[in-house]
């Protein structure tokens, strides 16, 4: 029985040991990276491709080079574009972002060029390209929002207006959803409507930005503002961890049950949607019996930095 214990108190030591934690969080962000890449890839080659639809980001700029250059007997799969596309934009991510959010980036665009390359089977879904293009259209921003919106919610990208997009929100504090909404409808205006002068394309490809954009939202919001409040009797010790693991400044006011009388400690401090996961494992670490209500924060005026998103 003894032996049991000892068994169960080493795996967990081992377990919650930074070395194991830091291996078991590189592990957990590479499948999510191939995941996300992979329903990504989907999106293009089992929905948009069929009906002959553009794409957004340098996706779709691959679609418009392999339609280019096939019209000339020349047949070069839209992953070849892809990755040469890339390469110069993961070069400026690694100087403008972070070395960690570009390798996750790089297998991610490794996984997408697999798939555009042809090497992945098509399957036959029983739907009419041609009679359901408002259907692929749909499906394909919804796979294509939650592909993106994950990879981007877990500090990584599938390339492309993403690796821009990080870059400017951090420097310029533009939001990421507008920039890559912007891009995107200028390239279907450029691609469908002025090259191949099909206005179908390019309004089927509005609806397309749309609803990726609405699902990248709902999945991920890394830049905006939130300030979380945290009713604890153990005020020092809860803000010690979350200045010290989060690098952001506490206020602590004291406060008072209503119903119990209670004294207690509020801890509040304005942080990134996207540390928000991290605030609550380090707040129930120190206190399992925290209270936490979670408030968005419009506008912040003082100093508020951006930290590197991995």
């Amino acid at each position: 029985m003894n032996l049991d214990v000892e068994k169960k108190h080493s795996i967990k030591s081992f377990i919650s040991h930074p070395k194991t934690k830091a291996v078991l969080n590189d592990v957990f962000r590479v499948v999510i990276v191939i995941v996300s890449s992979v329903i990504y890839s989907l999106a293009v080659t089992w929905f948009l491709e069929p009906a002959n639809l553009i794409a957004i980001g340098f996706t779709a700029v691959g679609q418009i080079m392999n339609r280019l250059i096939l019209n000339t007997g020349v047949d070069i799969p839209i992953g070849v574009f892809t990755l040469v596309f890339n390469i110069p934009l993961c070069i400026y991510g690694y100087k403008s972002v972070s070395p960690r959010f570009i390798i996750y980036t790089v297998l991610s665009i490794i996984v997408q060029s697999i798939f555009l390359m042809g090497w992945v089977p098509e399957i036959n879904l029983g739907i009419d390209p041609n009679q359901d293009k408002l259907f692929l259209t749909i499906i394909a921003g919804l796979f294509a929002g939650a592909g993106i919106g994950v990879a981007l919610r877990y500090g990584t990208s599938t390339g492309g207006v993403d690796i821009l997009a990080q870059a400017l929100s951090l420097k310029k504090n533009i939001s990421i959803g507008t920039f890559s909404m912007v891009f995107n409808i200028v390239l279907a205006v450029i691609a469908g409507g002025l090259m191949e002068g099909n206005w179908a394309i390019t309004f089927y490809t509005f609806i397309f930005i749309i609803i990726t954009n609405l699902v990248i939202d709902k999945i991920h919001t890394a830049y905006n503002y939130l300030r979380i409040d945290v009713i604890t009797k153990h005020s020092d010790e809860v803000s010690n961890a979350l200045i010290s693991e989060i690098n952001r400044g506490c206020t602590i006011l004291d406060v008072k049950g209503a119903y119990t009388k209670e004294a207690k400690f509020d801890v509040f401090m304005v942080i990134s949607s996207y540390e928000l996961e991290k605030a609550r494992r380090i707040i129930y670490k120190v206190d399992p019996e925290a209270f936490i209500t979670v408030v968005p924060v419009k506008r912040i005026i003082g100093a508020f930095f951006k930290h590197t998103i991995i």
